[in-house]
C-alpha cells in the first residue's frame, strides 16, 4: 500500500469500498449510519482521503472512489476478511469477536504476517471438505479438553517392534477400501515389524496377518501409540 494512512481512514476507506460494493452509491450519512460516527468526523476523513486522490466528492454530492481508492479498499478489505476467517474458523472465536479483533488488529500488523494468514487459509481449504484433520482435533480440544495429538502420530512413524491402535484412515476411495480389506481399520492395533533396506515399503502385523504398505500409505494412517501396546500377545 503507496498511500500514507491513519488507522481511522483506513476504516474509513474500507468502509467506503464495502458500502460501494453493495450500493454503488455512497454517500456521506452512509458511512456516518455504517461507522456509528457524526457526520463532522466522516465529511473530515473524506476531505482527508479526497486528498490523497483516493475518492472524488463534490459538496453536498456522492462519493466515488478513484482507481488507485478502489485498489488501496480492496486491499484492505481483503485483510480485513483474512483476519476475521482467521480468528473465526482457525481459532474458532465466535463472529462478533472475530469482527472486532479483526478490527483492531489489522492496521498493525506487516503486510508479510498477513499474506502467512491468507496462506494458512489456502492450505486448510484445500484439505478434504475444507476441514483438515488437525482442526477437527483443534476443534475438540477447546470444547473437550481432549488432547487427541498427545498420542496420535502417523504409521509410518511407528518404530519397529512398535505398536499402535488405528486412529483415523485419511485415505478415500478404492485405496481405503483395499486397506480395510486386509484389515486395516479403524481401532484395530497394529505393529510395526521391518521395513525394506530402503525404509520402503514397511511390513506390519495386523489381524495375525502381515500385510506391506508403501511410506506414502502408511503417512496417511494416523495411529495412536502406547507404551503399553500388545498385539496377539508380542
Amino acid at each position: 500500500m503507496d498511500v500514507a494512512l491513519t488507522p481511522s481512514t483506513e476504516d474509513y476507506l474500507k468502509t467506503i469500498y464495502e458500502i460501494a460494493k453493495e450500493k454503488k452509491i455512497v454517500r456521506i450519512k452512509d458511512i456516518k449510519d455504517k461507522l456509528k460516527v457524526k457526520a463532522s468526523s466522516a465529511i473530515n476523513a473524506v476531505k482527508i482521503l479526497a486528498s490523497k486522490n483516493l475518492l472524488v466528492h463534490e459538496r453536498y454530492g456522492y462519493i466515488e472512489l478513484t482507481a488507485q481508492g478502489i485498489a488501496v479498499g480492496r486491499d484492505l478489505y481483503e485483510r480485513h476478511l483474512a483476519l476475521y476467517r482467521f480468528l473465526n474458523q482457525v481459532l474458532q472465536l465466535d463472529s462478533d469477536i472475530a469482527r472486532k479483533d479483526a478490527c483492531a488488529i489489522e492496521h498493525y500488523l506487516h503486510p508479510k504476517t498477513v499474506n502467512r494468514v491468507v496462506k494458512l487459509l489456502d492450505f486448510i481449504s484445500a484439505a478434504p471438505n475444507n476441514e483438515p484433520q488437525w482442526i477437527i482435533k483443534f476443534k475438540k480440544f477447546l470444547y473437550t479438553d481432549i488432547n487427541e495429538c498427545k498420542y496420535a502420530k502417523t504409521l509410518d512413524k511407528l518404530e519397529i517392534g512398535k505398536t499402535g491402535t488405528i486412529k483415523s484412515i485419511n485415505i478415500k476411495g478404492g485405496l481405503k477400501k483395499r486397506l480395510m480389506d486386509m484389515g486395516i481399520t479403524k481401532g484395530e492395533k497394529i505393529k510395526a515389524v521391518k521395513k525394506a533396506p530402503l525404509g520402503d515399503p514397511i511390513e506390519f502385523s495386523v489381524k495375525g496377518y502381515n500385510v506391506s504398505l508403501r511410506k506414502s500409505e502408511a503417512k496417511e494412517i494416523e495411529i495412536e501409540e502406547r507404551d503399553d501396546a500388545t498385539i496377539d500377545g508380542q
